[in-house]
C-alpha cells in the first residue's frame, strides 16, 4: 500500500469521526465529556499521524481538540492567560505547529 494510499485512508478516518464527533458534541459545553465521547476518543488512538489534521482543523475552525493534542504530544504551548479560551488556546497550538515544522505559514498548503 504507497504512502498516499494510507494517507488518504486517515485522512479519511479523521473526517469520518471528526464529524461524528461534533455532531455529538453540538449541544456539550463540558470538556471533559466533549473529549471522552468515543470518536473523539478514537482520534487521540490515531495518534502523531493525525496531529497535522487537528492543527489543520483548528486553523480553519478554532475548536476543542487541546485534550486530544496533548494527549498525543504529551505537550500543552498554551500559555496560562489562554486556558479555557478556545481561540488563544488554538494560536498556541497553530504557534506551536509552526515551530515543531507541522503548520505551515501559507494557509494554501
Amino acid at each position: 500500500m504507497s504512502a498516499s494510499v494510507v494517507q488518504a485512508d486517515l485522512q479519511d478516518r479523521f473526517g469520518q469521526l471528526k464529524d461524528q464527533w461534533k455532531a455529538e458534541s453540538r449541544y456539550l459545553s463540558n470538556t471533559a465529556q466533549i473529549s471522552m465521547l468515543w470518536p473523539y476518543q478514537q482520534i487521540i488512538g490515531m495518534g502523531a499521524a493525525v496531529v497535522p489534521l487537528i492543527l489543520a482543523e483548528l486553523q480553519r475552525e478554532p475548536d476543542h481538540w487541546f485534550w486530544a493534542l496533548e494527549a498525543i504530544t504529551g505537550e500543552n504551548p498554551a500559555e496560562p492567560d489562554a486556558q479555557g479560551n478556545v481561540d488563544g488556546m488554538s494560536q498556541s497550538w497553530i504557534g506551536w505547529g509552526r515551530q515543531k515544522g507541522i503548520v505551515s505559514d501559507d494557509p494554501q498548503q
